[in-house]
């Protein structure tokens, strides 16, 4: 059922037709009954005479002309002012034909250009004053001719004010809405930019220390009751990786149920100062990690030190889902003004890709990280066989100033 207010704006619009009608219904009758009063007043002398019906004859047809204003307002300003001189061919003066030449170019300059209306309106006044001039005794620049051109200019150029007044109001609406597309459409960029923000950051916590507990719990049933040590010892790791995890991802939810303006990490984020600790847990979980170091004791953003960690990180757990291996090689070497780092790997099958069920995400995460900071990677087999993820994150370059962390200090 439609509601009041759908009804009441159908209803409006229906009833428009007919209220247009009225309008110009009511604007051809002021006109015919003004260009007739007119026809009363003798100009020269300002006294009342009769009129004949040669002038109401020439009234209603002012009045009909204007009909046909909106569809051609040129031509209608043309016949306009043809009809005057007409009427002062015959006896008549240029005032009756004035209200319908006024309201003729008002609309004129309305719909059209300045210098369309321009030229209607010089037409018609230089038409009508030398009509004036030829057909009628009296000074040349006497006050009816010139009051003719006066009223004439007036109406074209209130036209004219209305119709530059509304495109500057249609500018401001037209600028209003890009705003407000703009806004939306900012608030949906950074929304999604912040969705993506979270899913990297639950995929590093969650990939990483899932992958580990997986194989820990795998070799820990192997191992069963045959090594009660090497059990107990699995099931210490096991224990410490899933608080780890858990305690990034309270750290990752708490900062997103904070305001964004007082948004603070809850713990220090993971830097390279805690890569021992993430080699002994892949150590933890059977896989070899040896690395290699140089340039030790240089300071380096904290942007570039959080994703430097999460690069090897990433590499490892991918080494240790997929490569089907036992060893990996870290190396860091630190620069003056760039940090580069390789994840690599030997092959068990001739040099073939990591396997497995894996999306991809994590080194599309990656690559983010490592384009944020202004760097470059390069991820894929190396000739030799095997896979390498090398990477090189500028020093000096990492968007707005941050705290810097020295090489080997813990977070």
């Amino acid at each position: 059922m439609m509601s009041n207010g759908r009804w009441g704006r159908v209803m409006y619009h229906a009833r428009q037709p007919g209220r247009a009608r009225l309008r110009e219904s009511g604007l051809v009758g002021c006109v015919i009954v003004v260009s007739v009063l007119s026809a009363f007043l003798d100009p020269v002398v300002g006294n009342l005479r009769q009129p004949g019906v040669l002038s109401v004859a020439f009234a209603i047809a002012y009045g009909v002309v204007l009909l046909f204003r909106r569809r051609v307002p040129m031509m209608t300003a043309v016949v306009l002012s043809a009809l005057g001189c007409a009427y002062q061919a015959c006896g008549g003066t240029p005032t009756p034909a004035l209200p319908a030449l006024m309201v003729s170019l008002y609309g004129l300059a309305l719909r059209t250009g300045r210098r369309s209306a321009l030229v209607a309106a010089a037409l018609v006044a230089t038409s009508t004053v030398a009509a004036a001039m030829l057909l009628q005794s009296g000074p040349v620049l006497g006050p009816q001719r010139m009051g003719v051109v006066a009223w004439i200019g007036l109406a074209t150029a209130v036209g004219d004010a209305v119709r530059n007044r509304r495109a500057y109001v249609r500018a401001l609406e037209e600028r209003a809405e890009r705003a407000e597309r703009t806004r939306e459409e900012e608030a949906a960029r950074r929304v999604a930019a912040e969705r993506m923000r979270i899913a990297r950051e639950l995929h590093d916590v969650v990939a990483h220390e899932l992958t580990l507990i997986n194989a820990q719990a795998g070799i820990g049933v192997h191992v069963g009751r045959n090594d009660p040590v090497q059990m107990a010892d699995l099931l210490t790791a096991i224990r410490d990786g899933s608080k780890g995890a858990l305690g990034e991802l309270r750290a990752i939810v708490g900062l997103l149920a904070q305001p964004e303006e007082a948004a603070a990490p809850l713990e220090p984020t993971p830097g390279l100062g805690r890569l021992d600790d993430l080699v002994l847990s892949f150590e933890r979980a059977g896989l070899t990690v040896e690395v290699v170091r140089q340039g030790e004791g240089c300071f380096i953003p904290s942007a570039v030190d959080v994703t430097g960690y999460r690069i090897i990180q990433e590499a490892l757990t991918n080494v240790r889902k997929h490569a089907g291996v036992d060893t990996a090689r870290v190396g860091l070497h630190y620069r003056h003004d760039s940090l580069s780092i390789t994840v690599d790997n030997e092959s068990l099958d001739g040099g073939r890709p990591p396997s497995g069920g894996g999306t991809g995400r994590g080194l599309i995460g990656v690559r983010e990280r490592v384009a944020a900071v202004g760097g470059t990677v390069d991820i894929g087999i190396r000739p030799q066989g095997g896979f390498c993820v090398a990477a090189r994150l500028p020093l000096g370059r990492t968007g707005a100033a941050q705290p810097r962390r020295k090489a080997n200090d813990r977070p």
